[in-house]
């Protein structure tokens, strides 16, 4: 059953216009759209993305001395979508013009959607902001900062300081080098990399956290939860354990690790 963009209503099949407020019916076919835009910088840039319309928001390696944006939008016309330049950095945004008594056309996949695709040179700095689902980033190093209102994080082979957070979903870090702080309401947390030492924290409130060290880690290692297991291995040396609260070191102890959960267990491992 497809819905009125504009009221809501329900629609006879092949329906050419709203049979309560007279709307023209788009097909899907008529929906889909690509846009595509090359835009040339200088030095190294900074790429901010704002989505709050449903979709997905995703970054990969590209040419030095360029940054890509497509842009794949559904229901065009009810979306509005931005590229903009200032000097090396690049802003996209994309919102919805539904009104919110339309949702029953999020509710049966009709509505609008905004996919957005960039590629960037590998050291680019990213503030990614998705309102409705996944942001996924790969091959990046720079200042990274991610955020999903509803939807998973995830990142592959990634460097430099990087903040991630969902509030509905999951994080998935891998082969991530750096300072690394992650946060999820309610999901898990996945992490294999090397971490700086400075400090470094993974937080989530339902969920469990696995954290895979690489390279030589030199850590004060914190975990604690309220409901669950903290494992570590190999076991870390001047280890303590009080009040759900595991403390100890890897090497000489000189950054931070924070680990905590509220329901879930925490393991380490090297």
């Amino acid at each position: 059953m497809l819905y009125c963009r504009q009221c809501g209503a329900k629609l006879p099949k092949d329906a050419r216009f709203c049979p309560a407020c007279g709307t023209r019916v788009v097909s899907l076919d008529m929906e889909s759209m690509e846009r595509h835009r090359t835009l040339k910088v200088a030095g190294k840039p900074r790429v901010v993305v704002t989505n709050t319309a449903p979709g997905s928001v995703e970054v990969k390696p590209g040419p030095n001395g360029e940054v890509t944006v497509d842009l794949d939008l559904r229901v065009p016309e009810d979306l509005d979508c931005n590229i903009l330049q200032d000097g090396d950095t690049i802003t996209v945004t994309c919102r919805t013009k539904i009104r919110p008594w339309n949702w029953p056309s999020y509710i049966f996949r009709s509505g609008p959607r905004a996919n957005v695709l960039v590629s960037v040179p590998v050291e680019t700095d990213l503030n990614l902001e998705n309102r409705a689902g996944r942001v996924a980033v790969t091959e990046v190093k720079g200042t990274i900062v991610a955020e999903s209102s509803a939807g998973t994080l995830s990142m592959q082979d990634c460097e430099g300081t990087v903040k991630a957070r969902t509030r509905a979903g999951s994080v998935n870090l891998k082969n991530v080098n750096g300072t690394v702080s992650a946060r999820s309401s309610a999901g898990s947390i996945e992490f294999s990399g090397a971490l700086s030492k400075s400090e470094n924290w993974f937080r989530t409130n339902v969920g469990s956290i696995e954290i895979t060290l690489q390279g030589e880690p030199d850590l004060t290692i914190e975990a604690s939860t309220s409901l669950g297991r903290v494992t570590c291995s190999p076991e870390l040396t001047d280890a303590r354990y009080v009040r759900n609260q595991y403390t100890g070191q890897i090497g000489a102890g000189t950054g931070r690790l924070i680990a905590e959960t509220k329901t879930g267990s925490i393991t380490i491992r090297q």
